[in-house]
């Protein structure tokens, strides 16, 4: 578990907001290779890097194990006067989440800011009942414009700083564990293998874009041509208030296996009986339609991929605050070697 700590601690300490992904490139890239697992690297213009584990043997199939590399943010708009920002946000954010969150700004250096809107005791009435976007706020760097504008111009990227947060019962806090922790936990997995006895070749992807619409995964899967795959993101865990029939995962309860249209029934199944083999904890969900992970284009590439999906329940997602119970991520680390010892 320490080790699996470590690695989330490393993959979330760099900004890669979806577009800037090149801001964490070179870091993770060194991390991940200075783990000596994989045998080959290699990086994609969409803003992909993966490592591949070759099996040694002849035409062996590939099993691809995907993540999203990229995290919501945003990108400015406008300097105002006074130091404010006026900004634009990158992937899914409500805006009503944002009031009173410090934020990086990522300019010619890294500045500090904090997300600000007008106080409800200035607002006219009705204003107070009315949807706050991220468009309606701004960011107060207490600068003056003159000074912010030699640092920050129009579409320079803004991310939540990551600072991890230990709480109880194995819960662990922070900001950009979608997907980054998937990340952490497929590397882990791959740290438990055999690879004497591995039958087919491993490919670890961590793509770009799949808050702006999987186009790293979808050119990196291409690249890679495998013969399966095992995507792995996160998924909304159940809180009070939520409804259960809709909200049906429960931290602390193992990975969700996705059953979907998008996921292949066949591999799905296969991947659920190794869990019942080797007494790993899962959960079952259904989705009717698109997943809104990478599965979606990966299962789509060239003549088709089989894919099963798995996700970390997280609660507070595309927050400065997600909070994960670190079992789920080992144990979906675990789904991740079983599967791949078994074939």
């Amino acid at each position: 578990m320490e080790k699996l700590y470590e690695l989330v601690e490393n993959f979330t300490s760099y900004p890669g907001v979806s577009g800037y992904e090149s801001m964490a490139f070179e870091e993770l890239e060194n991390y991940v290779k200075s783990l000596g697992i994989f045998d080959e690297f290699g990086t994609t213009p969409a803003g992909s890097f993966y490592g591949i584990i070759r099996c040694g043997k002849k035409d062996a199939e590939m099993i691809l194990c995907d993540a999203h590399l990229d995290t919501i943010g945003c990108l400015v708009t406008e300097i105002c006067d006074g130091g404010f920002l006026k900004v634009a946000n990158v992937g899914g954010i409500a805006g009503k989440i944002l009031s009173g969150s410090d934020v990086n700004i990522y300019g010619k250096k890294a500045i500090k800011g904090i997300f600000a809107s007008k106080p409800p005791h200035l607002q006219e009435p009705g204003e107070s009942e009315k949807k706050i976007e991220v468009v309606d706020m701004c960011i107060d760097t207490g600068l003056s414009k003159e000074e912010l504008e030699k640092i920050v111009r129009i579409g320079t990227p803004v991310a939540f700083p990551c600072r991890l947060e230990k709480l109880v019962d194995n819960n662990l806090a922070g900001a950009g564990f979608d997907d980054r922790l998937c990340g952490a936990a497929i590397v882990r997995g791959l740290m438990m293998l055999d690879k004497s006895k591995l039958n087919v070749d491993v490919a670890f992807q961590f793509s770009g874009g799949e808050e702006i619409g999987y186009k790293g995964a979808r050119t990196n899967t291409y690249k890679l041509n495998p013969d399966k795959a095992i995507v792995i993101d996160v998924t909304h865990a159940f809180v009070p208030g939520a409804p259960k029939a809709r909200e049906a995962v429960y931290a602390g309860k193992g990975g969700d296996i996705c059953l979907s249209p998008q996921t292949n029934r066949a591999f799905t199944k296969y991947c659920i009986e190794v869990c019942k083999k080797e007494n790993i904890p899962y959960q079952i969900s259904a989705s009717p339609g698109a997943t809104g992970t990478n599965s979606n284009a990966v299962q789509t590439t060239r003549n088709g991929v089989p894919v099963m999906l798995i996700s970390i329940p997280l609660k507070n997602m595309h927050t400065m605050s997600e909070i994960v119970n670190m079992d789920d991520a080992y144990n979906t680390a675990r789904v991740v070697s079983a599967v791949i010892q078994s074939l």
